[in-house]
């Protein structure tokens, strides 16, 4: 009897979570291979084409230098220029304006500021808060003390008190400070520019010398206004003077000792004190008044009134002394720089009345003495202050004209006379064409 054969036992092949059916393993598999052979014969085929073009540019390049180098020079081709990326210019600040361009440009702070017409001029002549008439600034330097007692003994006791108030106006007087020469006036200090020459000169003082004195002299006399700027005209001066009164004289309504005018004059320059109140006693001084005189002026600048003398109404004054100007608008030719502060006002809203005396004021060698005179100026020597005085009064006496403050000859006549140029002032005129002083009709 013969048994049946029993089948082997067959060993399970456990199963991973991730296996792949046989039956699909069947299919796919031949797919894997064909496209990883193709991929590999992809790579290789594109790496022999970049190796090939490196190759043959590399040989061209080598190739076409040769050929160059063998051609003459006047055949050698030019290269393409490269197109060239336009880059704008960095820009720069502009450099600030020269300092003639500042006597034509009107600074900001005088356009913003409270105008004249806003300011106004509450000043009484009588009364509790009474002021003067005219504040007479005389320009002066700290070394000037013997020109400052000669209009102390001749000059300034025929003022009235009640009607002008004169103040020397002086600066912190410089480091190197120098005496001139009593023996040579020639060499002596300017009082226009207050600078001093390096001739014969004796020897100077020390700044704190010469500050103790001024401190004294200020202590005895009460008529000297010290500023604090470096004392010289040009320096911005003038603008510092406006300041100190604006300062001083400052606030809303009537205020005591606030002037109705205030006046810059030289200490070389002598008033005719009758006429001088004469010209003020009946002027608005809310209106924008600017007075003085043009004869003999430079015509390089525009409409301004020499600095001999020249007087502003008290809103000019406190609108120009309020504004915090910077140095290009304070400093240089100082008679034509306030008239170049004027310019910046609105005339539809500030208009300026101008009061020029013309020939009535200028240098005494030029003008004739009259009863119309109002001032004299270039009395450079000492002995010259006391004649000049007293020729004027000769003169008022001669003509039987009382030598008062209610006698002085009326303003308009005075602007009258002026336009005619005295022969004194033409012989001068020509003196200087034949010299070659004179440029562009210049006196």
């Amino acid at each position: 009897m013969t048994l049946p054969l029993s089948r082997a036992p067959q060993r399970s092949t456990p199963s991973h979570p991730l296996s792949i059916p046989a039956a699909v393993r069947s299919v796919i598999r031949p797919v894997w291979r064909i496209r990883t052979v193709a991929t590999c014969l992809v790579l290789a085929i594109v790496c022999l084409v970049l190796v090939g073009l490196t190759t043959s540019n590399e040989a061209a390049n080598a190739l076409l230098a040769s050929s160059l180098a063998q051609l003459p020079a006047a055949v050698q081709p030019v290269p393409p220029a490269v197109p060239s990326i336009e880059v704008e210019p960095e820009v720069e600040e502009p450099p600030p304006p020269p300092l003639d361009r500042s006597f034509e440009e009107p600074d900001f702070s005088l356009l913003s500021g409270k105008q004249p017409h806003e300011i106004g001029c509450d000043v009484s002549l009588e009364g509790p808060d009474a002021g003067p008439l005219v504040f007479v600034g005389i320009f002066s330097t700290a070394a000037r003390k013997g020109r400052r007692d000669l209009y102390r003994k001749h000059i300034l006791p025929d003022f009235p008190d009640n009607l002008i108030t004169t103040k020397f106006i002086i600066g912190m007087p410089p480091y190197d400070v120098e005496e001139p020469d009593p023996e040579n006036p020639e060499n002596s200090e300017n009082p226009e520019t207050t600078t001093t020459t390096t001739k014969k000169k004796k020897k100077g003082k020390s700044r704190e010398v010469v500050l103790e004195e001024l401190i004294r002299e200020m202590n005895e006399h009460n008529d000297i206004v010290l500023l604090d700027i470096i004392d010289n005209i040009d320096f911005g001066k003038t603008h510092e003077y406006y300041k100190w009164l604006a300062k001083e004289y400052a606030g809303d309504g009537p205020l005591k000792g606030r002037p109705r005018f205030v006046m810059k004059a030289d200490d070389d320059t002598v008033f005719v004190m009758p006429n001088l109140i004469s010209n003020f006693r009946d002027l608005d001084c809310a209106q924008n008044i600017y007075w003085g005189t043009s004869a003999g002026r430079s015509g390089h600048f525009n409409d301004y009134f020499r600095g001999l003398a020249y007087a502003l109404s008290w809103p000019l004054v406190s609108w120009i002394g309020s504004a915090n100007m910077p140095e290009p608008h304070t400093v240089k030719i100082e008679d034509a720089r306030t008239g170049q502060w004027l310019r910046a006002l609105d005339p539809a809203t500030d208009p300026v009345q101008r009061i020029d005396l013309g020939w009535m004021m200028g240098d005494w060698n030029q003008l004739d003495i009259t009863v119309n005179t109002v001032a004299f100026h270039w009395l450079k020597l000492d002995e010259w202050v006391p004649e000049i005085h007293d020729r004027v009064k000769g003169v008022w006496n001669e003509a039987g004209r009382p030598y008062g403050e209610q006698n002085g000859v009326e303003r308009r006549i005075s602007v009258a006379m002026g336009k005619s140029r005295p022969k004194k002032a033409e012989e001068e005129h020509q003196r200087q064409k034949e010299l070659g002083w004179d440029v562009g009709n210049n006196f």
